[in-house]
């Protein structure tokens, strides 16, 4: 086993291929077509928006409302997704005049989607059309109660779809059986992007339609990433494209964050987004409110500050709410197949945070719960593609009073009644559904690579496949036989390791990030195995080739 205790799996072992062909090998690139279309895949190899199921309809009524001067109302969601999808549509409507506002539920108070008191207030406020963005698709009882009150209902959304959709005006998701839209692991941000330009082009001149488009590019590209889709195919082409316009300086909030976190604009990439951008504004739905990060989108710079200390704030809770999961866990005299964590003091915007790091470190799908009066409020994680979300739906769906999400990551509320019910189905679905064999902690590494291939030529040939994340991982490469020289505890806390690696006869800086805690178990005498990942280290205008550790175990 490794230092990480990971089981190492190579992926590709074909000794004829260069390194970049095996790359794209992995990530199912074997043709000369999916290779175009990967590395040259334009603005204009977008799908056709009116693809969308009833995006016509949700479009007429839209128009109709902004022709009539109607109060229309926006509701988004909290985290960056949402957020996103709330200014990309609050800012075009903005723009052509209509009475908009626009409405993003307090994580704490509210939960995810719709609810009654929130369609009664919009009466009360004169509001004739609610326009959802990446939710609404389970809010049956609200768009019934909003026909009841005569408003109007457009919902857009990529969630789950149940097995009945809601009396709306529109229903705009992907996922609909009906709907003939090609990519299904679409954003909430790209659904409001692409309602946008369908009305930017009917309602502009179209080289005024295309300028306007082009500049929102970089925010769609925030919440895509943000919210861990897909990086392939049309999300891919959207993504490079959009993080192009951040480095141009198309939305000077994205760029106000990056400067209060120290860094430099011209090197935004996906991992920027998805590491450094998107916590932050997911920070403001965790701890405060979400309209913090929503204003800052459409251009109020003062919140950048405020969102990067609550960021701070963040990460020091994250750690003691999963320390004390972690706890927990290790009093357990058997880990559960599907992992079941509750305590009254953990806050909602913290829950999938440690959902997320519990399921990472025991390999097991997780939910976190707070436990309140009468409630449970809980989000879930998955790993190895088992669709918690699909399965918890289908096997006790009923006994939820709200419940939503993909099939990786979901949440719900349990009425207190219902908790016993719910453990004995989580038991059963744990048993029956799981496979033990998907515990094992296991490492994909795409190639091993030769100490001559270890060069700034194959660094920037491995750039060209940017950007990363969901589906085209950052390569992970395998070193053999390497030398650890000088390996020495750097940042803060020590946390890390800088180690020059000896690779044949070359010598290569290397960083590995959070090994501080492994340093006793590394001998520097013994030739070791290394996974990394390559990339060109630029300061103050000098180059040099670095390696990422990611695991390493003795030869």
């Amino acid at each position: 086993m490794s230092i990480l205790g990971k089981k190492w799996v190579l992926k590709n072992e074909s000794k004829e291929l260069n390194i970049i062909a095996k790359l794209l090998k992995n990530r199912g690139i074997d043709s000369a077509d999916k290779a175009e279309w990967f590395f040259n895949g334009s603005l204009s190899d977008l799908h056709d928006p009116t693809l969308f199921k009833e995006m016509e309809r949700a479009v007429e009524r839209i128009k109709k409302a902004i022709k009539n001067k109607e109060k229309i109302m926006i509701f988004g969601d909290y985290d960056v997704d949402g957020i996103t999808a709330t200014a990309i549509l609050y800012d075009f409507l903005k723009k052509v005049g209509a009475d908009v506002s626009y409405t993003i539920p307090n994580r704490e108070n509210d939960g995810y989607s719709l609810k009654d008191y929130f369609v009664k207030r919009f009466k009360e406020e004169g509001v004739q059309l609610i326009i959802t963005v990446d939710c609404g698709t389970a809010s049956f009882n609200e768009v019934e109660l909003a026909n009841e009150l005569d408003i109007d209902v457009v919902i857009t959304d990529h969630h789950t779809v149940p097995k009945k959709l809601p009396k709306a005006c529109a229903v705009v998701n992907p996922h609909r059986s009906d709907c003939n839209y090609p990519n299904k692991d679409i954003c909430g941000s790209t659904i409001a992007y692409k309602l946008v330009s369908v009305l930017a082009n009917d309602m502009w001149e179209k080289e005024e339609a295309e300028v306007y488009l082009d500049c929102q590019l970089g925010i769609v590209a925030l919440g895509i990433v943000g919210d861990c889709m897909s990086l392939t195919g049309e999300n891919r082409i959207l993504v490079r494209e959009g993080l192009k316009r951040l480095i141009q300086g198309r939305n000077e909030g994205v760029l106000a964050l990056l400067q209060e976190a120290n860094i430099s604009a011209d090197k935004i990439t996906s991992t920027t987004l998805g590491f450094q951008v998107g916590p932050r504004i997911n920070a403001a739905g965790r701890l405060d409110d979400p309209e913090h990060a929503f204003e800052l989108l459409i251009g109020n710079l003062e919140k950048a500050r405020f969102l990067n200390e609550l960021n701070e704030k963040r990460k020091s809770i994250t750690a003691k709410y999963a320390e004390e999961a972690k706890t927990e866990i290790d009093e357990m005299e058997n880990i559960p197949n599907i992992i079941v964590l509750k305590n009254k003091k953990w806050k909602p915007g913290f829950l999938g945070l440690i959902a997320n790091r519990i399921s990472e470190t025991y390999t097991r799908p997780t939910i976190a719960m707070q436990e309140r009066e009468k409630e449970f409020v809980a989000s879930m994680r998955s790993i190895n593609d088992f669709d918690i979300t699909g399965v918890l739906r289908e096997e006790m769906g009923d006994i939820f009073a709200a419940f939503g999400g993909h099939a990786m990551a979901g949440g719900f509320t349990l009425p207190k009644e219902k908790f016993n019910e719910f453990m004995e189905g989580i038991e059963k679905i744990g048993k029956e559904k799981i496979d033990p064999e998907q515990f094992k902690n296991v490492l994909y590494i795409d190639c091993e690579v030769p100490p001559e291939e270890v060069s700034f030529e194959t660094c920037s040939k491995i750039e060209k496949l940017e950007p990363f994340g969901n589906e085209n991982p950052e390569p992970t490469l395998l070193l053999k036989n390497v030398k650890l020289l000088d390996i020495k505890p750097v940042g803060k806390e020590k946390e890390h390791l800088q180690m020059p690696i000896k690779h044949g006869d070359k010598t290569i800086g290397s960083i590995a990030f959070r090994f501080g805690q492994h340093l006793d178990k590394i001998d520097p005498n013994l030739p070791h195995d290394v996974v990394c990942n390559m990339e060109i280290n630029e300061w103050n205008g000098h180059k040099k080739l670095q390696l990422k550790v990611v695991d390493l175990k003795p030869s």
